[in-house]
This record gives structure tokens, C-alpha cells and sequence, in this order.
């Protein structure tokens, strides 16, 4: 066997997921005693909550260990439809627990998508969808504004159209709102009239919507609308770990769907996990059933806040605006054709990204990770001084190119 063939030939293309790759860098340079500000993983800090800790501890002790149904435990399924609000539009038999948001994305794409369908994205996807739809033997495709756009990459029902029209075969279509990478939040009429053009093209709309409490400046999240003509074509996704306070560990998610996609995601997880951990399951129960706090939104907003004050007089940066989740969106293609004080030309996010972690230890998403060269992503879910001290570094390493 040549060494080519011992990996099947889809996965041999596979990189790891570069955004926990970020970590690493993180933990590397401090163990190394270098500067380091970290604005890399997406991922949410300070203390676990006490009774969603104590949920997964109580499960472990009582010996709440053994199978569960494959779908999940009935009561967090049920728990589910409360959080959501949604718990007169379905039962649990349309809601499956997952081992994470990631995994319920994954569950959808086998679930129903034909080897060679077309899967379409919006325009700056998550790093994980191409990807999965990959592994899935679908056929990925991002869905880009026309040209002269300039409504920050958001897709527009045109857009669709026009990629639908030219990919009959299209299976469905993946809105993530609030958006990682950018911070944007599509608004109602805008989510409606997306969910309209796949309700006529018969194709599934899925909403990942993980961010969904994460939202700013006074504004509600804009729920998809359910109803008879929806319910057939509509697959929202969520999870425990972006709205709560170090939770992204317990790998806990969930998808509302038709009860036929539900049933064949449920059979699917009985044969390659058997469901999530019970423990895991009972924390996430603790987290969702009962009022949610907004404290971590509002912290969230006085960071994104002190980040755009700090941001705002770095040269040849554009800082898009941040709506939700806990992202700033930054153009730096203002930077391209600049030289480093080695002489290293600037030409790329990849070179913009690392000109920055080595010169001034400054962690950040390049945009190619998310389809989107010319972009950083910075993740505002860092303490205060990190952002601070960051920017100022920044503004030191930028001062210094030709």
C-alpha cells in the first residue's frame, strides 16, 4: 500500500480546525515566557456557573452514567423547546442532543445531503462547515454578495437565487446568525426573506444561531418564523457553549428539526456515539432551565465597546461593526504592500496575521480560515487588559512597517 493510500483521500485534505489551533499557539508562547495577547479561540471566560457545575457533578454521583436514549434525556429535550421558546410549535421527538453544536451541524449534513449534493454557506463561513459537508460527500459552495455589494458580506435572497439557480441540485442552505466570523446579525426581514426563497426551492434551511443571547445595543434576537409552511424545510442549531460562562468543554448541543430529519439524526448517533454523557447532559439541563442571566451579554458589550474606542485610530484598519456574538470583524488589506522591519512583504491575512503574533504577540483569526482573505477575526472575549495592551502593541508593530 503507498503511504497516499492509507488515508482515505478526503480527510488526507483536512487541516486541523484552526481556531483551537489558536490555543495552542496561546499556551505555547507563554510557556515559552513571550508576550502573548490573546484575541484567538472564540471561547467564553471566567467561572463556571455553581448549579450548572454542581449538575454535572450530583449526575456523577448519583450514577447517572449509564445509556440514554440516543436522542437525549426527554427532560433537557423538553428543556430545549422552553429555551428556545418553541415548546408550542414541537415535541420532543423533533429535538436531538448532540456532543455539541459541531456535531448536531455534522448529524444534518448526513442526515440529508446525497454524496454530491450541493450544500450552500453564507459568505463567510465557519471553519468547520466545508469540512464537514466534505466528509459528508456533499459538495460545499459559498454564497457571495453580488458584485458592488457593500452590506458586509450578509447574503441576500438575490444571491441565493442566482447560486440556486445555477445549483438545481442544492439540498440546503446554512445561515449562521448571529455570524462568526463578522459579529453581523441578520434582522428579521432578512432572515424571513431567506427562509422564503428555500421554502420555494423545497431545500432545508438550517440556522445555526449559537450566539443567539449574545446580542447588543438594546436589540432582540429575530426568531425564524414557525409555522405549517416552515416547520417542513426549517432546522435550527444550538448549544451550551457560546451563551454561557465556560461552558464550550461540556460538549453540549442541539438541533429542532422535522420529525423525519430528527428521527434519522437519532438513528445515526446510536451508532457512532449513543448520545452525549448524561452528566454533560444533566449540567446543560441545570443551564437552560431557569432565567437566563444577561450579565455575560452586557459584559460582552462593555468590552466590545472598550475594543472599537481602542481600535479607532489604527492606520490602514477598518473595524467592522459588531452586532452580537463576541467578534470584531477587522479589513487590513489597507496593510497589503507594507514590508516588515525584515523586509518580509506583507501581501496576504495569513502575513498580516503573523506579522502580529511575532512582532507584537498579538493572537487573531486570519480571514482565509473563514473564506474571507484581506480580514482578521478578534475574539473581544479576553480580558480588558489584553485589549488594551494589544491594541497598543498594534499600534507599535504597524508604526514600524515601510
Amino acid at each position: 500500500m503507498l503511504d497516499s493510500e492509507r488515508i482515505s483521500y478526503k480527510l488526507s485534505k483536512f487541516r486541523p480546525s484552526s481556531t483551537l489551533e489558536l490555543k495552542a499557539i496561546v499556551a505555547e508562547r507563554l510557556e515559552q515566557g513571550l508576550p502573548v495577547y490573546d484575541f484567538g479561540l472564540g471561547e467564553t471566560k471566567g467561572p463556571l456557573a455553581p448549579h450548572i457545575r454542581d449538575a454535572g457533578a450530583r449526575a456523577f454521583q448519583e450514577g447517572q452514567t449509564m445509556y440514554a436514549d440516543p436522542a437525549g434525556i426527554p427532560e433537557l429535550r423538553e428543556a430545549v423547546l422552553r429555551w428556545l421558546g418553541l415548546e408550542g410549535h414541537y415535541g420532543i421527538e423533533n429535538v436531538v442532543i448532540s456532543a455539541g453544536a459541531k456535531q448536531s451541524l455534522f448529524n444534518i449534513f448526513l442526515a440529508v445531503c446525497n454524496p454530491a449534493d450541493c450544500v450552500l454557506f453564507d459568505a463567510a463561513p465557519w471553519v468547520s462547515y466545508q469540512p464537514q459537508a466534505v466528509a459528508a460527500y456533499a459538495f460545499p459552495v459559498m454564497v457571495l454578495p453580488a458584485a458592488g455589494e457593500k452590506n458586509h458580506l450578509k447574503v441576500a435572497p438575490s444571491d441565493l437565487k442566482r447560486n440556486l439557480k445555477m445549483r438545481p441540485h442544492a439540498k440546503l442552505f446554512l445561515l449562521n446568525s448571529p455570524v462568526n466570523p463578522t459579529g453581523q446579525l441578520y434582522a428579521a426581514e432578512e432572515v424571513e426573506a431567506l427562509l422564503q426563497v428555500c421554502i420555494e426551492h423545497r431545500i432545508y434551511f438550517v440556522i445555526d444561531r449559537l450566539y443567539w443571547r449574545l446580542v447588543f445595543d438594546g436589540k432582540q434576537y429575530p426568531e425564524p418564523r414557525v409555522d405549517e409552511e416552515t416547520k417542513p424545510w426549517l432546522i435550527q442549531v444550538d448549544g451550551l457553549s457560546k451563551n454561557f460562562r465556560r461552558t464550550g468543554g461540556i460538549r453540549i448541543g442541539w438541533t429542532v428539526a422535522p420529525e423525519d430529519v430528527s428521527r434519522a439524526m437519532a438513528n445515526l448517533q446510536s451508532h457512532y456515539t449513543s448520545g452525549p454523557a448524561v452528566p454533560t447532559q444533566m449540567a446543560a439541563l441545570a443551564a437552560i432551565d431557569c432565567p437566563y442571566d444577561p450579565e455575560l451579554c452586557r459584559e460582552l458589550e462593555r468590552k466590545r465597546d472598550l475594543l472599537v474606542r481602542e481600535a479607532s485610530a489604527l492606520p490602514d484598519i477598518k473595524v467592522w461593526p459588531t452586532e452580537a456574538a463576541f467578534y470584531s470583524f477587522w479589513d487590513v488589506r489597507g496593510l497589503f504592500g507594507k514590508r516588515t522591519p525584515q523586509g518580509t512583504l506583507l501581501a496576504s491575512s495569513d502575513d498580516v496575521a503573523r506579522y502580529f503574533l511575532t512582532e507584537a504577540g498579538v493572537v487573531t483569526a486570519s480571514g482565509t480560515n473563514f473564506m474571507q482573505d484581506g480580514f482578521l477575526r478578534l475574539s473581544f472575549a479576553t480580558p480588558d487588559d489584553h485589549i488594551r495592551g494589544g491594541v497598543a502593541a498594534l499600534r507599535e508593530a504597524i508604526a514600524k512597517l515601510a
